[in-house]
């Protein structure tokens, strides 16, 4: 073997070590509750060695945009606008560089969220769900880094249904419809799918790798059959149409994770007109109370505190929470619940009065009574064969563990389209207790007596499991400020399954599932329900729809799909915070370009849309720039008079 050889071997054990090995909880360890841990500088800081290479910019004075967030969305519109050379972005992000050897392993993202690459977000204690978890608390991640969520999602790509773009347009939006979107999607991808590669829904000459996933297990392709035998159509989930069966897309290139940042920022990265700022938390944005105008923001690095103009306009990118607190704690958000906390209003706007979740549930397990292969544990398959294999791009540790997807529509569905599903079932290649080590049930919150009392009985078995997700729930929320520290997280008012119909849709997901599973082809395999009742829901009958419906509550899981906090609509919704352009309404200057602006919950997992939403914001801000118009429409016929000052970066209410 060559010494290049030997390198690369070693550089690959290292990645998946660091990328599987049992997690400690730095999210969680150190910092007080609601308390970002950035703060607390409880993780060391690698990416000064290991991390891609961003430089350290020379900041200027004034930028001709300034965009908070280098998320899917943010790097996205980053990438594309410094592509004409005469246009100067300063980028800030408040997390660190991405780390190679740590994030590109695909089967090690859930150890990636108990890192100090995820906000750490929780909700609030919970009384019809997250019941086998911790606090009775679910984990609500949300990326902090270049890549933003991207780094520590699952890869799942999908767009989401046709009929949703058509809704979201038809809500008084113009420009977002399927067929207007559809190019978007188009010009960012660069596909390798086996089946559908050349049917003219994907594109070949972009910067996003979409593939399918090197490892396929015999799960997968059983359950793609049986899904087939029982009635659901083979076909692809980003046409358009969903209702269906089909092995999974993921943003992947040769089996290693694929993020905004190593896909757009890092081949843009020595631009001199891109400036790609990292640790850099912005605590508010600059405005012209006496014109409404965004001149600048405030942000805090390296314990310091600085302030940064733009010519032309902030962009907040920085996430459906982090981007409407910043605008809350700027003075643009609910009166009343500005005033309660004394910051000074700006404008009056519904800014997080509307929050959606995609819920869901770790479903039923199977176990595989018949040998079809020899994935039974992590320790197991950490071994010098599936190291090589990865090496090559190849095997098991190029999945995220989520092989197929199934969209189905259940009986308590609120559109009567027989189109659109309201669940999508995921289909896992093992159960949570593939994982020998902490990483996973820490990730997710589970307690020792859920985890040892469902899951640990099976360790030594080959398992599989499914992970019903609700895509269109009823239930709704609401996003708050804790107080005006900008170092607080927010608070959540989301009341899992406050609707009892979420809970019926979760079951009917996992009822299917089992149809499903009961097919011919998985009797070949062996494929047995796992029949032990999770702990909590003893006194339910196994089985039963009220034992599901335990099981639902109990294990509770959370796929951090959060929209709408602050959502695109036309003037007179009542509850829009920014236009069709993206831009805040009463304000000038000032655009939200991330997945807070999807109105209402969507049928993908949300990564999908937000590089779309980057893609699209770009073109609209180009179209601006080149009118000179950095007008919003007006949502209100009058405006509050404001005070003619500008505000200063001295004077906030640090707590």
């Amino acid at each position: 073997m060559s010494r290049y050889s030997i390198m690369s071997v070693v550089l690959v054990l290292l990645n998946i070590l660091l990328a599987t090995a049992p997690a400690h909880s730095f999210a969680h360890k150190h910092s007080q509750p609601g308390e970002s841990n950035l703060t607390v500088g409880n993780f060391i800081d690698f990416s000064q060695w290991l991390g891609i290479d961003y430089g350290q910019p020379t900041l200027r004075k004034r930028y001709d945009y300034v965009i908070v967030g280098a998320g899917p969305a943010g790097s996205v519109l980053a990438t594309r606008l410094t592509e004409d050379p005469a246009v100067t972005v300063l980028l800030l992000e408040a997390g660190r560089a991405e780390i190679p050897l740590v994030s590109t392993v695909p089967l090690g993202a859930p150890n990636l969220q108990a890192t100090d690459y995820n906000f750490a977000y929780e909700s609030e204690v919970q009384t019809r769900g997250c019941l086998g978890l911790w606090d009775r608390k679910c984990s609500w991640p949300h990326g902090r880094g270049v890549g933003g969520s991207s780094i520590i999602n699952y890869m799942i790509y999908t767009r989401g249904n046709r009929r949703d773009y058509d809704a979201w347009a038809a809500a008084g939006n113009p420009g977002w419809s399927w067929d207007e979107m559809l190019p978007y999607h188009i010009r960012s991808e660069r596909a390798n799918i086996r089946d559908f590669d050349r049917n003219g829904f994907h594109g070949r000459d972009g910067p996003l790798s979409v593939e399918d996933c090197p490892f396929r297990s015999k799960v997968a392709t059983t359950f793609v059959e049986s899904a087939q035998q029982a009635g659901y159509p083979y076909r692809d989930y980003n046409a358009g149409d969903q209702i269906g069966v089909s092995f999974l897309q993921a943003n992947t290139l040769q089996g290693r994770r694929v993020t905004s940042g190593n896909a757009y920022l890092y081949p843009a990265r020595k631009r001199p007109n891109l400036h790609i700022l990292t640790r850099a938390w912005v605590t508010k944005v600059l405005i012209n109370k006496a014109t409404k105008e965004a001149t600048g923001v405030v942000f805090v690095r390296d314990g310091k505190t600085r302030s940064v103009k733009a010519r032309k306009e902030v962009i907040l990118s920085a996430g459906a929470f982090e981007s409407s607190k910043l605008l809350m704690l700027s003075g643009i958000g609910p009166a009343g619940h500005l005033q309660s906390l004394g910051v000074p209003l700006v404008q009056d706007l519904p800014v997080g009065e509307l929050l959606y979740e995609h819920p869901g549930v770790f479903g039923p397990v199977f176990i595989v009574r018949k040998p079809i292969d020899n994935s039974i544990s992590l320790d197991g398959d950490i071994n010098f064969s599936n190291f090589i294999q990865y090496l090559k791009g190849r095997g098991v540790f190029t999945t995220n563990s989520v092989e197929s997807l199934m969209y189905v529509k259940s009986p308590v569905a609120a559109s009567p389209d027989s189109g659109l599903p309201d669940v999508e079932v995921m289909q896992a290649f093992s159960s949570i207790d593939y994982d020998t080590g902490t990483g996973t049930p820490r990730a997710f919150r589970l307690t020792n007596t859920t985890f040892d009392g469902y899951f640990r009985p099976i360790m030594n078995l080959r398992s599989f499991q499914y992970l019903p997700m609700l895509l269109k729930p009823y239930t709704r929320g609401k996003l708050r400020l804790k107080s005006t520290n900008p170092f607080h997280h927010p608070i959540f008012q989301y009341r899992y399954f406050e609707d009892d119909r979420d809970i019926e849709a979760l079951v009917y997901g996992m009822q299917e599932a089992i149809r499903v599973t009961s097919q011919e082809p998985f009797r070949r395999i062996g494929a047995e329900l796992y029949r032990k009742q999770v702990p909590g829901c003893e006194q339910y009958t196994f089985g039963t729809h009220e034992y599901w419906r335990c099981h639902v509550m109990t294990l509770t899981a959370t796929f951090h799909h959060q929209v709408a906090t602050c959502k695109m609509g036309p003037p007179s919704d009542p509850e829009a915070v920014v236009d069709h352009e993206l831009r805040v309404y009463g304000m000038r200057r000032l655009r939200v370009v991330d997945i807070g602006v999807v109105p209402f919950p969507f049928t993908a997992h949300t990564s999908a849309v937000a590089f779309v939403i980057g893609e699209k914001a770009a073109d609209l801000v180009r179209e601006a720039a080149s009118k000179e118009d950095y007008r919003s429409r007006e949502k209100y016929s009058s405006l509050p008079p404001a005070p003619s000052f500008l505000w200063s970066p001295f004077d906030w209410p640090f707590k």
